[in-house]
């Protein structure tokens, strides 16, 4: 942030988003529910190891140079799962990234950082609203890797601390 201006993302906020899916009418919540309990997954440890912007956004992000074989899973048994249950999903490629700054002046000077390793040992279903303070996410489900199913629906499905 000392260096490249912007505003700092709330800890509340950080997250790696899986699948995006936009406004969903209450009803279909249960059909959100049942794709998430049919996916397994391993769990696995995020890398992130990069530091980026992405021109024209001032949004200054940290990623993985590669993406691990249990998230990319992850992120397809979700995305085959949703539009076998109706619903659309974005048509670009999954680049898993964490939002670190908004409003960032300008890129970093060197991308390269110190890595930050992240466990990942669930996924969450989350309701994002917004209100005077910005946004808030709400976890309306939360689904363990390696072995074991619970949770409810949701709207959206983020990693997150």
């Amino acid at each position: 942030q000392a260096e490249c201006g912007g505003r700092l993302m709330r800890r509340d906020t950080v997250h790696l988003t899986l699948a995006f899916l936009g406004d969903i009418a209450l009803s279909r919540l249960g059909a959100l529910e049942a794709v998430a309990q049919a996916v397994c997954g391993d769990r696995f440890v995020l890398d992130f190891d990069r530091v980026g912007s992405w021109h024209g956004n001032r949004i200054l992000w940290t990623g993985c140079s590669g993406v691990p074989a249990p998230l990319q899973a992850l992120a397809d048994a979700l995305a085959v799962g949703l539009r076998v249950a109706g619903f659309e999903l974005e048509a670009r490629a999954f680049a898993p990234h964490v939002t670190l700054l908004r409003n960032a002046a300008r890129p970093p000077r060197d991308p390269a950082r110190e890595r930050l390793q992240w466990p990942v040992a669930s996924f969450v279903l989350v309701a994002s609203e917004r209100d005077a303070k910005g946004a808030h996410y709400r976890v309306l489900g939360r689904w363990p890797l390696g072995g074991g199913r619970s949770g409810s629906g949701g709207r959206g499905w983020k990693t997150g601390p």
